[in-house]
């Protein structure tokens, strides 16, 4: 598995969970990770703490 980036880091999602994300393509902030490897990304128009979980992001 690649390394993940780390918290706090901003990232563009390139791959997400539901084929069609709407998330696909934006960049947001990495808060967490799950335990399975996929990393949870905060983008601007959530509220504080919240985000979404995605596959794979760079």
């Amino acid at each position: 598995m690649a390394s993940l980036p780390p918290i706090n880091s901003v990232v563009k999602v390139i791959k997400t969970v539901a084929e069609k994300d709407p998330r696909l393509g934006q960049t947001g902030t990495v808060i967490q990770y799950s335990g399975h490897g996929m990393v949870c990304a905060h983008f601007p128009d959530m509220p504080p703490d919240q985000g979404i979980f995605s596959i794979l992001i760079i």
